[in-house]
């Protein structure tokens, strides 16, 4: 049984604002945490292969390596990777567990954003159904023919997860009060939870179905600002339709995210003055 366990840090337990994670260590001890709870889970529930990849900030060095459950191996460094959030996904994996994820631009989640929490953005859409990035993580598991079995985080995370996934594990760490706001459990209740999760997951890994959205692929990207979405739409294939929305439509799943991707990147030059 071969595993992804994809690790962002804004659904970690006991995390309920960035400052916890940027400025103090114990937001790399607590990732580190909750990813060895869902590793002791997975083998637990027969997994032989777990692959982490670490997907959170501009590094991905989050997760403590000297810490790291000795079963699992680890991708992280730079965000140039393929798969971006989900490098490490193949063919072969049989379920993808995503670990400490969060809720969609716009949402009423804990630290709620969709790839760019430093910037202002509107709804992202892929066939009118707006996503975040739990749906386009989904998204990309099957493009591979891979389900997602886990997904934790605070409570808003875990339910969307679910209206999305159908009746897929969840593990619920916290109960979004605000943006900035979380009533967590204690840790070690939470990672309990995890564990408890991540080894029915992979007990039930035959039972999910992997999402795919069906071609042609229209994307679109609502944008905080005019400027933004010019800068967008720049891109050969891209257009603006509207003042601030760009649109990209394509019959190739992983070109469609590619294009997601180069806008995500763009975003930070867009939003630096000249």
């Amino acid at each position: 049984m071969k595993v992804l366990i994809a690790v962002d840090i804004e659904g970690i337990s006991g995390i309920a604002n960035s400052r916890e994670y940027e400025h103090f260590d114990f937001g790399r001890q607590w990732i580190t945490a909750d990813t060895n709870a869902a590793i002791e889970g997975a083998l637990e529930g027969g997994a032989t292969q777990i692959t982490v990849s670490d997907t959170h900030g501009r590094h991905n060095d989050n997760i403590l390596l000297d810490q790291l459950h000795s079963r699992a191996r680890i991708i992280r460094g730079g965000k140039n990777t393929p798969l971006y959030f989900m490098e490490g996904l193949t063919m072969d994996t049989d379920v993808v567990l995503l670990v400490g994820w969060h809720d969609k631009a716009r949402g009423a989640g804990v630290l709620a954003h969709t790839f760019a929490p430093e910037v202002r953005m509107g709804d992202i859409r892929i066939n009118n159904i707006v996503v975040g990035e739990v749906e386009i993580a989904a998204a990309v598991a099957g493009h591979f023919n891979v389900p997602i079995g886990l997904v934790t985080g605070d409570d808003i995370t875990c339910a969307n997860a679910i209206a999305f996934l159908g009746e897929i594990e969840t593990a619920c760490v916290k109960v979004a009060i605000d943006r900035y706001a979380a009533d967590c459990l204690p840790l070690e209740e939470a990672r309990n939870l995890i564990r408890q999760a991540a080894k029915r997951a992979i007990e039930r890994a035959k039972e999910f179905k992997p999402y795919r959205f069906q071609p042609p692929y229209t994307l679109e990207w609502d944008c905080s600002d005019h400027n933004i979405a010019t800068l967008l739409a720049r891109v050969p294939g891209a257009e603006l339709v509207g003042q601030n929305t760009v649109r990209y439509v394509q019959e190739d799943f992983m070109e469609m995210f590619n294009m997601l991707i180069t806008w995500r990147t763009l975003l930070r030059t867009a939003t630096v003055p000249n």
